[in-house]
Order: C-alpha cells, then sequence, then structure tokens
C-alpha cells in the first residue's frame, strides 16, 4: 500500500512543509484561547477549583490557511465556517487529494478518527439543548410535565448566539455529521465510510482499515486521518488527571516533564495500492508494511499505561511487516509529556528491541497532543523525514527522566540525524499511539517495499466469519425466552427505558469504587453489565484466546452524562448570559444537578470518553485485541458488525465482542441527535463473532455464516433495512446489532440485513452453518 498524498492542519502550519519547518525549527506553538473561548470562565491557579483548568494554554489553530480551493468556497458562501472541525479535515481532504489521481470509476473508502468529546461546537451544542430544557422546566408554573416550549425555544436560541451556532441544527455537529459535510463533493454521499473513536490512537486504526480495503479489493483510493478540537471541558478533564503541564512546557521524556497539552489538528493521508499508484505516477510517500493494534487488557486503572498491551501492538506490527528491531531506523513516538506514560513507552520500546537500539522522538513538546488526529500528525512527520531525508531532533530534551532510566536502551536524538536513501536496503520508521483506555497502535512504514513482500487478502470463503452467542441487556430484566421471543420479531419485553437514572451494576460486574462509578456514563455500565450477563449464560468463549480477543462497539451521541458534566464546567458562563426568572431557573437546575452530579475528578473523563465502552470491558476481561467504537449515525452498529467481521476474515482478531448500546431516551440527548424521545428505548445487545476454523478448534458450535459487503443504495428488495419490525421504537446506535440477531432466526438460505432505503452502508449477508438455522434459545 503507498501513500500518494497527505494534509495537515495543526498550531502554526496549514500544510505538510510548514509542518516540517516547525518540526525541524524548536520553537513550542502554545498560545492562550484568545477568542475561541474566555479563559476567565474554565481556568483557575488552584489546580483544586471545581470544574476548572489550571493550564492557561493550548495548541490553537489561530492562524489558519485553507487550501485555496476551500478559500474560494468561504469566500462564495458555499461552505460554512461556523464549526472549525469540518473546515480543517475537508482542507487535509483537499491537499491530500492534490497529488493522488483519480479515474472515473473509481471506488472510494473515507475514514475518520474522532469523538463527540474531540470538538468544543459538539459540547456547546450539547450544552445548549440541556440548559434550554431544564431551565424552562424549572420557570414558574411549567415543570417537567409541562415542558414550556415556547420558553425552550427563546433559551435555545440565546445560547445559541453567545455559542455561535446561530440557526444550526445540533446534529450538524456529531463527528459522523462533520466527516461527511468535509467530504461533500470530494468524495462520493456513497463511498465506503466510518467514524472510528480509538482515543489517540485513532486516525492509526483509520490507516490500517483503508490499507486493509485496498488490500482485499473493495476500494481503489483510500482517504483516511482524523480531526480534533481543543475544548474547555476537556482541558478541565484532563487537568483533574493532572495530566496537564502546570508549566506551561511540554518536555517529552525530560527529566523536567511535568504534563502534556492538547492541540486542535486535522490529517489525512491518501492512500493506493502501490501498483495502482506506479501506474498513475503518483508520488509515492511512503510504503505502509505493517500494522498491529491491541488493547492494554487488565491493568491498575482504565487510564494508566500498560506495557504488556503496548509490547503486543509492537510484535504485531513487525510480525506484520516480517521485520525485526534490527531493520527499523525510528520510532515517532506516542511521547505526550506525561511522567508515567513516557517511561512505559521508552521501556517498553527498549525491552523489544533490545541489544538493538531504536532512535525515538516526538514532535508534541512542539505542537502539543492532537488527540483524536495525532497518530496521522505523526504519519506525516515521518513522511516528510523521508523526502526531506533527516531526522529531526528532540526539541525540549536536556536529560531523559529518572523513571525512564530502564529505557536507555532508546536513543532520544538531541540533534539533527541524517537519513539517506540507501540502495541496499529500505529506510523504515515505526508510528506509534496509545489511546486513553489502553486502546493500543503502531504502524510500519518504508520507503519502498522490501523484496518479497507483495501482499495478497485473507479473506475468502474457506474460513467464514460465524456468529457464536449473543445476549442482551433490557429494561426491567427479561428472561432469557422474553428476549427470545423479541429478538425472533416480539415487541420490546418490559418497560422501554430503565427509569430516569440508570442502576448501577453489581460490584461483580464492574469491579469499580462507588466514587468511579457515580462519574462512569450509562453506556460503559450497560456495556460491563451486558458482558456479565453473557458469562452467566454462555461462559467465557474467549478464555483461550484472550490476546486475540476485541471489542468493537457502537453507539450514536455523545456520553449522556457528558451534558451534565458540561453544565457543571459552563455554569458561571451561563449564569452570566441570563436575568430574571431565567436566572433563577437556571440556579434552581444547577443545584439539582449538584446534588446529583459531582465535580469533575480523575473519574470524570474516563467515565465519559465514548471509546472506553469497549475499553471497560478489554480492562475488566483481560482482552488483548484491539478495541474500538464507531459512530456513524443510525448505521452505527451495522458499521461496528462490518469492522469485525473484516478484523477476523484479515486475521487481525481470533474472537471480535460486537455491542450496540442505545444508552438514554433523555429529551435534551434525543434534540442533540434529532430523534422523537419518545421513540428510543434503552438497552444493549452483544454478539460473538469469530472464524469457522477458530470456533470448530476450540469446540464451539457456530449458530450462522456472516458476509459484509459495501453497498450503495438503492438496496436489493430481500434486504431489511435496521429498525425495521420494532414498532416505530429505535434502539439507535445498538439497532444494526439487532436487526443482524434478528436475521439469524429469519429462516430460509440467506438473511441480509442494511441500512435504510435512502442510506448508504455495510450490507450483512447471514447463512445457515452446516448445522442449520438455530430454533431454540438454548441453541445459542
Amino acid at each position: 500500500m503507498a501513500v500518494v498524498g497527505m494534509g495537515i492542519a495543526v498550531p502554526g502550519a496549514s500544510d505538510p512543509e510548514e509542518f516540517w519547518k516547525l518540526v525541524c525549527g524548536g520553537s513550542p506553538v502554545f498560545d492562550e484561547p484568545r477568542q475561541r473561548y474566555a479563559l476567565e470562565n474554565f481556568w483557575s491557579a488552584d489546580a483544586d477549583a471545581q470544574d476548572r483548568s489550571y493550564s492557561r494554554v493550548s495548541g490553537f489553530l489561530h492562524n489558519f490557511r485553507p487550501h485555496p480551493r476551500l478559500a474560494r468556497e468561504i469566500a462564495a458562501g458555499t461552505f460554512d465556517t461556523g464549526e472549525q472541525n469540518p473546515v480543517w479535515l475537508r482542507h487535509c481532504l483537499l491537499q491530500a487529494g492534490d497529488t493522488c489521481t483519480a479515474r472515473g470509476t473509481d471506488r472510494y473508502a473515507y475514514y475518520v478518527g474522532s469523538s463527540t468529546l474531540a470538538g468544543q461546537r459538539t459540547d456547546e451544542a450539547a450544552l445548549i439543548e440541556s440548559v434550554a430544557l431544564h431551565t424552562a422546566e424549572h420557570r414558574p408554573g411549567v415543570g417537567p410535565a409541562g415542558q414550556n416550549g415556547t420558553d425552550r425555544e427563546r433559551l435555545r436560541g440565546l445560547l445559541q448566539r453567545h455559542y455561535g451556532h446561530g440557526g444550526a441544527t445540533p446534529m450538524d455537529t456529531l463527528p459522523h455529521r462533520v466527516a461527511r459535510t468535509a467530504a461533500t463533493g470530494l468524495l462520493p454521499d456513497d463511498c465506503e465510510f466510518a467514524v472510528v473513536d480509538a482515543a489517540c490512537s485513532s486516525s492509526l486504526y483509520t490507516i490500517a482499515l483503508g490499507a486493509r480495503s485496498l488490500l482485499a479489493g473493495d476500494c481503489d483510493i483510500a482517504y483516511c486521518g482524523g480531526v480534533s478540537g481543543v475544548s474547555p471541558r476537556y482541558n478541565i478533564t484532563f487537568a483533574k488527571l493532572r495530566g496537564l503541564t502546570r508549566s506551561g512546557d511540554v518536555r517529552v521524556f525530560d527529566r523536567d516533564a511535568d504534563g502534556t497539552l492538547f492541540s486542535d489538528g486535522a490529517a489525512v493521508v491518501a492512500l493506493k495500492r502501490l501498483d495502482r499508484a506506479l501506474a498513475d505516477a503518483d508520488p509515492v510517500l511512503g510504503v505502509l508494511l505493517g500494522f498491529g493494534g491491541s488493547a492494554d487488557g487488565r491493568g491498575t486503572a482504565i487510564y494508566a499505561p500498560n506495557p504488556n498491551g503496548q509490547r503486543r501492538c509492537l510484535d504485531l506490527a513487525w510480525r506484520d511487516a516480517g521485520v525485526t528491531a534490527d531493520d527499523i531506523d525510528w520510532v515517532v513516538a506516542h511521547g505526550t509529556g506525561t511522567t508515567v506514560g513516557d517511561a512505559v513507552e521508552l521501556r517498553t520500546l527498549a525491552d523489544a528491541s533490545r541489544p538493538v537500539t531504536l532512535r525515538c522522538s516526538s514532535h508534541k513538546s512542539l505542537f502539543g497532543h492532537s488527540a483524536w488526529s495525532s497518530g496521522a500528525v505523526s504519519v506525516i512527520e515521518l513522511l516528510m523525514a523521508l523526502r526531506q531525508e533527516k531526522i529531526p531532533a528532540q526539541h525540549r530534551f536536556a536529560e531523559p527522566a529518572p523513571a525512564a532510566e530502564s529505557g536507555r536502551g532508546v536513543c532520544v536524538p538531541v540533534v539533527e540525524t541524517p537519513w539517506p536513501r540507501d540502495d541496499r536496503r529500505s529506510r523504515i520508521g515505526g508510528v506509534s499511539a496509545f489511546g486513553f483506555g489502553g486502546t493500543n497502535a503502531h504502524l510500519l512504514i518504508g520507503d519502498r517495499a522490501p523484496a518479497g513482500s507483495a501482499r495478497s487478502a485473507v479473506i475468502g470463503d474457506s474460513d467464514p466469519v460465524v456468529l457464536l452467542a449473543w445476549t442482551a441487556h433490557l429494561p426491567g430484566d427479561p428472561d432469557t425466552e422474553e428476549l427470545a421471543r423479541f429478538v425472533r420479531g416480539g415487541p420490546v419485553p418490559g418497560p422501554r427505558t430503565f427509569g430516569a437514572s440508570y442502576p448501577a451494576p453489581p460490584f461483580e460486574d464492574m469491579r469499580l469504587p462507588p466514587p468511579t462509578v457515580r462519574a462512569t456514563d450509562p453506556a460503559q455500565l450497560m456495556a460491563l453489565r451486558t458482558m456479565a450477563l453473557f458469562i452467566a449464560e454462555h461462559g467465557e468463549l474467549w478464555s483461550s484466546m484472550r490476546a486475540s480477543t476485541g471489542v468493537v462497539a457502537a453507539t450514536s451521541g455523545p456520553p449522556v452524562s457528558g451534558a451534565d458534566n458540561l453544565v457543571r464546567c459552563y455554569a458561571a458562563e451561563v449564569a452570566d448570559l441570563l436575568d430574571g426568572a431565567d436566572r433563577t431557573a437556571f440556579d434552581e437546575f444547577l443545584n439539582e444537578l449538584r446534588s446529583t452530579t459531582p465535580p469533575t475528578t480523575k473519574d470524570t473523563l474516563p467515565g465519559l470518553l465514548p471509546n472506553i465502552i469497549a475499553a471497560r470491558i478489554a480492562n475488566r476481561h483481560d482482552l488483548g485485541g484491539g478495541t474500538m467504537l464507531t459512530d456513524t449515525g443510525s448505521t452505527s452498529g451495522l458499521t461496528a458488525v462490518h469492522t469485525a467481521v473484516r478484523l477476523l476474515a484479515w486475521q487481525e482478531l481470533d474472537m471480535a465482542l460486537v455491542l450496540g448500546v442505545s444508552p438514554t431516551s433523555r429529551p435534551d440527548f434525543a434534540s442533540l441527535i434529532g430523534v422523537d424521545p419518545e421513540r428510543v428505548a434503552e438497552g444493549a445487545f452483544l454478539m460473538a463473532l469469530s472464524r469457522e476454523s477458530v470456533a470448530l478448534a476450540h469446540g464451539l458450535d457456530p449458530l450462522a455464516r456472516l458476509t459484509s459487503t459495501w453497498s450503495t443504495t438503492p438496496h436489493p428488495p430481500h434486504t431489511s433495512p435496521i429498525g425495521s419490525g420494532l414498532q416505530g421504537m429505535t434502539f439507535l446506535g445498538a439497532d444494526g446489532v439487532l436487526a443482524v440477531l434478528r436475521a439469524v432466526y429469519a429462516g430460509g438460505d440467506h438473511a441480509v440485513v442494511g441500512p435504510k432505503s435512502d442510506e448508504a452502508g455495510p450490507v450483512i449477508t447471514l447463512s445457515p452453518t452446516a448445522k442449520g438455522h438455530p430454533t431454540t434459545r438454548n441453541s445459542r
């Protein structure tokens, strides 16, 4: 696979050449937010101040210069600049496409790393919906039953004028809509698409998914990358982990390191098969050689890095590429400037490479941590180093931190190092990204393909992906027979929701202390409870393959408890916008909220991050395969199944747990994502998938075979759209997982599940195994 285009926007640099000059120049680009938000409303010099950050600076894209075409679109008013993330992402897509030759028959894949916590506008949209609804409820004579619609609309308008949305639709700030908006007119609306959330390793996972799609022949060009923006709430939550620098200086690997700083950022690479790139005479900026993805598994805490998980992803990438540490010249590290994280990374890399000494450095000392886009930003640094034939120095570095002493087998270059082309061997570099929650990724890139490294797809019909077992977690705890009737097409059993608040699962399901549970979003708690129900019914099917079992979760929209935390963080600013009866009503709402929602603590960020839905399962049950979350709106569940089927077919995993979660029907949440709250059903569905050969080798009886393709509209008439037969109800992002389960019991030779007729998306085909169709609940 060849990289044939790249685009980037980070603080101080609006193209790869500017970025490279800053990487080599050594001057940090951190600044205060200026017009982005009012710092005084979110900052305090007291690190213990409630719902405040102690850091005044971050990496902001203050002087962003858009791609010429984008600049023309902005000037003509044909592209909205009301939100930063789609603007930055479109800029990068245009740059990456400048050197990528396209043909009229080309099929595309488009993968974006992002999150509902990766943008200031998404936070503000959620804040507006929550404050407008609950303040209106607390006005005299209204109350929850009345919900004064006039007051709510008036308050929404007032807040939108301050927070920059105007008449924008709130759901347009969600990641899948942002990604689609950025690609409008550049990529086909029906191209293969997913938003991937694996925290800081997200954009490396998107590159791996794009490369595998090319390898399998499912697309001709893949655009992969990520986008992330600084928000005051994210800085507040990370400050409570004591993860932000107090000095304002990011010193990666250094003895004076005291934390990181987050930055705006977007980065995209364009991929083709190498033979196609050469035929098109496109510039080959680098060749993808191997990828490894892993989870930390069980560790001391969900946010504490685990060397075992990091070592696993390095080994997988090196094995995938057929190389050893002797072949690798340089690793662009995750290196964020946090003392524990940097020390673990250096020690792990040193242990993996001994007796070889590897060069290792990180640009985050200059640009900060661009979070969901950071892996792709590091890839572009590596590609520029290949082009410029030199490895940049590690800036802001004097002496290794004491905690990193055992990582001295790694060389942190303090001066620029020549990296000339060599006719005898490939120049190879690695890129590491370690996501919050223990989601790890490592990608190897060379200046050419090593001799004899031609690859072919492993996907085929000889070893199909199979469904092994499933379970569901619904309000009212319906028994197995009730669930079986529901999955076979019956009505939703029991209540539609879990009530005003989700009840905490038993301690044995979670192994979390009460303060952590109170700070943890219902979607994460539901994931742990659903997993416990699965084990009670089926046992730990993965017990002999924990290291190669991964989790792909699906949901839609931001974490529901995130809105409550936002109100706490923005309370002073919101209060200043209101007066009279509105201010009184807001104060009453705020007092109620503070009595039930704890202040921001070290548990808040891990409790809110959507990717932790999958990571909680891996951590609790010691699973080592890669974990991620997919959020593509109504097709999220199908996208999760589609992704898991591919990971299994590509032999990235031996077992995949696919979880769809519909965590809440709260009116403010429903309004944000554009659905009727009375139509939302709460619950979760979990499936265990594997390859047939793996299942049979472990004595497991498959229920059905699954294949997955990407289909454009309209769908064949025999396709059952997700959500069909649910009596007008929706399980939001979990609908696709439920639809696949229902298709298992549909009978006949084949059952096909796809998105609604007006949408493109994954189409899952199910067929009987040698034992035929399952007919009873116990056959699961």
